[in-house]
């Protein structure tokens, strides 16, 4: 795995945080290269809103990885509220039953549009493309996907919009992003996981090597988090609602990158549907894809070979 240019962090989620999106009150400031960023004031942190829609930052399935230079191939409802079914097919996230909230609207802005959030969950502002934005009364709500893949929702005023020129002075973006079938259980892929350099790798950086060669179970979990001078690291490696889920989320200088693998399993059929993400890589998407692909395809052997 000399090709590819693994980098040691994580997101440090509490096991019962995929649920909803916390409250910040968010002030602006410039970050190195010039580009808006939030930053939360963590102390004044309330209630999540009530209008549902998952933070799923592991929704890989139902939101994949995406480049924030390809919003154009994003589709979203914007000029109306969403349907029951456009909640479920990826267009959208939260549903306002009229019954319930007669005066929901939507609020009049062009979507999708890349944003940044402060995520109370690793300490980090992030990107985020946000594909819906309702007004209930007085609260004003937006739902978003993550380009790592995933999604969660927010009040309003947690979020900072980029201009189309901070976007445009980011440039590409892409993420690789590798899933199939894989005829093994979810600990037989783990087991094939701490064999590779990447898990040894995790386990020393981390200082967690008897994690990372010890045998899986549903209790298995360890909350991971690193600091120096020019990068902050923190994640999760843990069963989430009976999937593996691992997901690395680093801060080096201002750059945000991620690592996620979702190992879902279908015991009745004896496999495992397994989703790696990694990235963003602006500068050699094509040599980081071939080596993760080379990584994902022993992992899958080794698991294959009971």
């Amino acid at each position: 795995m000399s090709k590819a240019k693994f980098l040691f962090p994580v997101l440090l989620f509490g096991l019962g945080s995929f649920s909803s999106c916390g409250q910040s009150d968010l002030a602006s400031s410039q970050d190195d290269d010039g580009m808006t960023e939030a930053n939360a004031t963590v102390s004044n942190v309330q209630e999540p809103h009530p209008y549902g829609g998952w933070f799923c930052p592991d929704n890989l399935r139902g939101f994949p990885p995406v480049d924030i230079q390809d919003l154009d191939k994003i589709q979203v409802v914007a000029d109306r509220l969403p349907t029951k079914e456009e909640t479920r097919n990826g267009t959208s996230l939260m549903y306002f039953d009229p019954a319930t909230y007669p005066d929901a609207r939507p609020l009049d802005m062009h979507l999708p549009r890349v944003a940044r959030i402060y995520s109370r969950h690793n300490g980090m502002n992030e990107r985020i493309i946000v594909i819906q934005a309702a007004v209930v009364g007085q609260d004003t709500v937006v739902g978003y996907r993550f380009p790592s893949g995933g999604n969660g929702t927010a009040w309003f005023r947690e979020v900072t919009f980029l201009s189309d020129a901070e976007v445009a002075k980011i440039g590409p973006a892409p993420m690789v992003y590798i899933h199939s079938k894989i005829h093994a259980s979810k600990e037989q892929i783990w087991k094939a996981i701490t064999r590779t350099d990447y898990a040894r790798s995790l386990g020393e950086k981390f200082d967690q090597k008897a994690f990372f060669s010890a045998d899986w179970t549903d209790d298995s979990q360890v909350r991971l988090h690193y600091t120096s001078d020019n990068e902050k690291a923190s994640g999760i490696v843990a069963t989430v609602y009976g999937n593996f889920y691992l997901q690395i989320d680093y801060d080096r200088n201002g750059f945000h990158y991620a690592e996620k693998i979702l190992v879902m399993e279908n015991a009745e059929e004896g496999t495992a549907e397994m989703h790696l993400v990694s990235g963003p890589y602006p500068n050699d998407l094509g040599l980081q894809t071939e080596a993760w692909e080379e990584w994902f395809q022993k992992v899958k052997r080794e698991s294959e070979n009971k």
